[in-house]
C-alpha cells in the first residue's frame, strides 16, 4: 500500500477526498495535522518506532506525540509494541495485528 493509499484510508485530507467520491467523511475519521504528521512519519518508516525517534522526526515534543499517538492507537491507526522500549507503527484499517 503507497503512502497516498494508506493516509487517504486513514482520513487523511477527508474532506477532498469525500467531496471526489460525493460522499461526506464522517468527523470521526479526520485527522488533526498532528495526528497527520505522526502517521505520515510512521507509514514513511516501514518500521516501527520510539515516541522519542518520532519526535525526532515529526519536530514535536514528547508530550504531544504520545497524546497523539494514544489518539491514533484508539481509532486503530498505530499499534503499540511492547517491548522493552515501547515502539509504534502505523497499521491500515481492516489489517490484523
Amino acid at each position: 500500500m503507497s503512502r497516498e493509499d494508506a493516509t487517504r484510508s486513514a482520513g487523511v485530507g477527508g474532506e477532498a477526498a469525500s467531496q471526489a467520491a460525493g460522499q461526506a467523511c464522517p468527523p470521526q475519521l479526520l485527522l488533526t495535522e498532528q495526528e497527520k504528521s505522526v502517521l505520515d512519519f510512521l507509514v514513511e518508516c516501514k518500521t516501527s518506532k520510539t515516541a522519542a525517534q518520532i519526535c525526532g522526526g515529526v519536530k514535536m515534543d514528547r508530550e504531544e506525540v504520545v497524546s497523539t499517538l494514544d489518539s491514533l492507537r484508539k481509532r486503530g491507526l498505530v499499534t503499540r509494541f511492547n517491548t522493552l522500549v515501547e515502539s509504534y507503527a502505523a497499521r491500515f484499517p481492516g489489517v490484523e495485528v
